[in-house]
């Protein structure tokens, strides 16, 4: 099958196409980066929200099936429905958990109701509004489905919230704090297996028409995570708990999804064990560091080594290892 997939080209594009390419699919990027795909993967550099681009490649390149990757604007998902109307035989739109608001009830199956738009953050009404518009074409006939991903990791994130983690590990820091005892159970989703589990959504027979939700089925608390982290650097250090309305880290919300009707329907399976994810991303940033730079939103100062020693002293709590 002709693959044709719009955006994601700096991160999560090139793992979905090597496994379109695994899968003998003959998958083609629409993008603007420079990123080298390989061979087998054909490019087409226009913008992907030109509102003509993406149209005219799928007919002059005769896709079979489209996977939007960018999926955040109603205005998008709308250029991807046109550009899939006639000869186009599937669509994947891949949307994320923000849909399902701030703080919703965990796990979250896919009859969960999204939050009304006027009651979300920008990004997440505009992603909302774009779930809406392709269940609004699947009503009126299109093979859509709507993938709602994790946070994804691995090589190549451009966001690398595990540098968090790394560098103070790499910093040789002996002590880490978690807020609340580093309870919070945030869904992600190594690069490899989420793009497996694209690759199995857009095929499927029985995909067509519906939603699903997908992420790893291992899930970690935040102190697991950060457990984990220093493993991969053959680190240690003692992780203390201190109260969560002090500090910021990195996924430090809970939020995991029932993975049941994706198990069943997708046939979806962790390929690769998240801690080797891990330790293949961690590998990745030691050769790719972010540096004293990287920035995570809600976190002004992420490497303020001086307040979170004295977070800790003042009201730190040892965790048991």
């Amino acid at each position: 099958m002709k693959v044709l997939l719009l955006g994601g080209t700096e991160f999560f594009a090139p793992f979905v196409a090597d496994e379109l390419l695994a899968r003998g699919h003959t998958p083609a990027v629409l993008g603007e980066s420079d990123h080298d795909f390989g061979e087998g993967v054909q490019r087409f550099t226009q913008d992907p929200r030109d509102p003509s681009a993406a149209a005219a490649v799928a007919k002059s390149w005769k896709a079979e099936a489209v996977i939007d990757m960018l999926h955040d604007t109603p205005e998008q998902a709308r250029l991807t429905i046109d550009a899939c109307r006639g000869g186009v035989e599937r669509s994947l739109h891949l949307s994320s958990a923000a849909v399902y608001g701030p703080n919703p009830a965990c796990p979250i199956d896919e009859t969960t109701d999204t939050i009304r738009p006027d009651q979300a953050s920008p990004p997440a009404a505009a992603r909302i509004q774009a779930d809406e518009a392709v269940l609004a074409a699947i009503a009126d006939g299109l093979p859509a489905t709507i993938l709602r991903m994790p946070h994804l990791y691995g090589p190549r994130d451009p966001l690398s919230a595990e540098w968090f983690f790394a560098k103070r590990a790499l910093d040789g820091r002996t002590r880490i704090a978690v807020p609340d005892a580093g309870l919070h159970i945030c869904h992600r989703g190594f690069v490899q297996n989420m793009a497996w589990g694209v690759v199995r959504a857009l095929t499927a027979p029985r995909a067509a028409g519906r939603v699903y939700n997908l992420g790893e089925e291992k899930l970690y608390t935040l102190a697991q995570l950060a457990r984990g982290v220093a493993r991969a650097l053959d680190h240690q250090w003692d992780i203390y708990s201190v109260p969560g309305d002090l500090w910021t880290t990195p996924y430090d919300t809970t939020v995991f999804y029932d993975l049941r009707k994706a198990r069943a329907q997708l046939r979806y399976r962790d390929r690769m064990i998240p801690r080797d994810g891990l330790e293949l991303t961690i590998g990745w940033l030691c050769q790719q560091p972010r540096g004293d730079d990287w920035r995570w939103p809600g976190i002004d100062h992420p490497f303020d080594y001086a307040r979170e020693d004295a977070l800790i002293d003042e009201r730190g709590r040892r965790l048991d290892a």
